[in-house]
């Protein structure tokens, strides 16, 4: 596991990203760009930080960071503002983070699928007229 988290939300217009340091116990909360809140995070409790989104007018938040259920989990970080909860994607801070991409099959038109059957049926016929003791008796 890492030792930072990084969780990351676009909110009315603005960049809000959350950065936590379990380690060093400190979370910061940027709003785009720039530091509006910083907190020491307390041992096995939710962290809470408050701050202010700049807009006309200003809208108060608080961000919670959880403490993770397992061991090897990342803790869960809800963005809280005008009464609505955000829950915050966790994003990997490095490409040894992120997971694997998982395999997309190809697309397939009508066209790919029917020249998929006619080759399928082309070769099975093949294989039946070449076979030994299937053909017309002499």
């Amino acid at each position: 596991m890492a030792g930072h988290h990084r969780y990351h939300l676009d909110q009315d217009g603005h960049s809000i990203t959350v950065l936590h340091d379990p380690r060093r116990r400190r979370a910061e909360v940027w709003v785009d760009g720039k530091t509006i809140a910083v907190a020491r995070t307390p041992r096995h409790h939710t962290t809470v930080l408050e701050g202010e989104i700049p807009a006309l007018p200003s809208k108060r938040m608080v961000v919670r960071i959880g403490e993770p259920d397992d061991v090897g989990d990342a803790p869960l970080c809800v963005l809280e503002t005008d009464g609505d909860r955000y829950l915050m994607p966790h994003v990997a801070l490095t490409p040894q983070e992120r997971e694997p991409a998982e395999r997309t099959p190809p697309a397939r038109t009508p066209g790919e699928l029917l020249a998929r059957w006619r080759a399928r049926r082309r070769h099975r016929r093949s294989d039946h007229r070449a076979r030994p003791g299937k053909g017309p008796r002499p």
